[in-house]
């Protein structure tokens, strides 16, 4: 099998945030919680009418589905997730159901190296691959607009 990139390309987002308060939802409780820290949840400032995702992301995602190849995704974030396990990735696959195999992992960076590795690892001939690096750092105690470059590479594979 030959993998072939075909494209690689960013997106670059602002977040926007609104103040928080600990509690189950955002934490697990643990008596070193400081009632008194200053939370914020941070989100694309244009996004995709949930809070979670920059609409330009999920606008790629439906583009590349739309093509008439088997697709898969992978989502890496700063959030760990284990097969769609997070609020995340589960916004993805609900705005954007086509992909035949959706993975989430959590790399801390992205590397253009790794992503072609996955990509070796995951696919099979005839098929392609969104890998989409997202890192918006969700909960901060910093209520100041984040810069973030949402990294994407698309690859495939013949036999």
């Amino acid at each position: 099998m030959t993998l072939a990139p075909l494209v690689q390309g960013q997106l670059n987002i602002v977040s926007t945030c609104e103040a928080i308060t600990p509690d189950s939802r955002h934490f697990l409780a643990t008596r070193e919680l400081s009632t008194q820290a200053r939370w914020y949840q941070h989100w694309p400032h244009i996004d995709c009418g949930e809070r979670l995702h920059a609409k330009a992301a999920v606008d790629l995602c439906r583009r590349v589905i739309s093509e008439p190849y088997p697709t898969q995704l992978v989502y890496d974030s700063l959030h760990p997730a284990a097969r769609g396990a997070t609020p995340l990735l589960q916004s993805l696959i609900s705005q954007c159901p086509g992909f035949i195999e959706i993975w989430g992992v959590c790399s801390g960076q992205f590397d253009p190296h790794y992503a072609g590795s996955l990509a070796n690892t995951l696919l099979q001939p005839g098929q392609r691959l969104l890998y989409l690096y997202d890192p918006l750092q969700r909960l901060s105690g910093d209520p100041t607009p984040q810069l973030a470059t949402l990294h994407y590479l698309i690859f495939s594979a013949q036999a």
